[in-house]
């Protein structure tokens, strides 16, 4: 997959087992890191990657995740919590997004114990609307965890994107500036036979007495050239 503008900064395609994979994209005017947050040889049961995200007012550690329906949950906890422990820093800003397979449209077991695992590093749910609605049931598979205090104002938006079963999220951070890009401006000259051409038409229009009459060396001089630049640069 290759979207406009942006690099895949970091991902994880599971290797013993089709299907199943994370990826992290990020805009080209954005400074990075990839962190290596895969430490064990289990990918059914959790999927991972990660980077640190450069930004003027913060660094941001993002984690993408991923674990299938049918995966056992003990051993996810495990993972997530040690990746969890890797990147969690009371300096920098932990945004965690992906679908772990915990609906929390309804009470569970693994629900509750998720959120127990979260609230030991300050993060908390986001998404409070379905990201999964079929014609029989609608699901919060998919999610955002973020830390509330260092993001205090944020929102989330779906969007129905038509590439998945599953709708997509976007979380807006209003407390974060983004790099200023300096845009640079550029001019480019055209050499070609008729470019050629034109500019020896030009200058066989001129009448050079500017030049022919000044008595001055110096003068003569700077003035043929002023009159060749003016023609060379306007063709």
């Amino acid at each position: 997959m290759h979207i406009k503008n942006h690099t895949l900064g970091a991902s994880y395609c599971r290797q013993s087992r089709t299907h199943g994979g994370v990826g992290i994209f990020v805009h080209n005017s954005l400074s990075y890191i990839t962190i290596n947050v895969n430490k064990t040889d289990n990918d059914y049961d959790f999927k991972a990657c990660a980077i640190k995200l450069l930004l003027s007012t913060n660094i941001y550690h993002i984690l993408c995740i991923y674990s299938p329906p049918a995966g056992n949950f003990t051993t996810l906890l495990l993972h997530f919590q040690s990746a969890l422990t890797q990147l969690h820093s009371n300096t920098k800003n932990l945004i965690i997004y992906g679908d772990i397979n915990v609906n929390y449209l309804q009470d569970s077991r693994n629900k509750s114990l998720l959120n127990s695992l979260l609230v030991s590093f300050n993060l908390h749910i986001a998404v409070s609307f379905p990201t999964k609605i079929s014609s029989k049931s609608s699901t919060i598979i998919d999610n955002i965890f973020i830390d509330e205090s260092k993001n205090p104002d944020y929102s989330i938006i779906p969007v129905l994107n038509g590439l998945s079963d599953h709708d997509a999220q976007i979380i807006l951070l209003r407390n974060t500036d983004l790099p200023i890009q300096q845009r640079q401006n550029i001019s480019k000259r055209t050499f070609n036979k008729t470019t050629t051409a034109q500019f020896k038409t030009n200058l066989s229009y001129e009448s050079w007495s500017n030049v022919f009459n000044d008595g001055d060396l110096d003068s003569s001089f700077n003035s043929f050239l002023n009159t060749y630049l003016r023609i060379y640069y306007f063709i």
